[in-house]
């Protein structure tokens, strides 16, 4: 079975190449001209042409929000991790027992 982190390579990977490709029909399709015409090779700006070529509007973006959990359901959870207070103090006095060893250690030996 693949690790955790090579399927979300995998997935990251597959949307590099999807915005990519996106990026890429984008860019071919913004200055298509019609099939027979020239290009303007005149150097003047009369009234009939712009100064400024034409701008493409691309698309906005989708914006999609996550679905936040209530915070009745968030207060649920938290029974679940009543022990994490507990071992956190019996962490905590085991580090501290050990910092104070070492400092008697090192008037002792020092």
């Amino acid at each position: 079975m693949p690790k955790k982190s090579h399927s979300v390579a995998s997935r990251q990977a597959a949307s590099s190449k999807e915005r990519k490709r996106k990026k890429k029909s984008q860019g071919s399709s913004r200055r298509s001209m019609p099939a027979g015409a020239t290009p303007d090779t005149s150097t003047e700006f009369t009234a009939e042409t712009p100064a400024m070529p034409a701008t493409v509007e691309t698309p906005e973006p989708q914006i999609t929000s996550k679905v936040t959990r209530p915070a009745a359901a968030a207060q649920q959870e938290a029974p679940r991790y009543h022990y994490v207070i507990a071992d956190l103090r019996k962490i905590s006095l085991i580090a501290g027992a050990m910092i104070i060893i070492l400092i008697v250690l090192v008037f002792v030996l020092g």
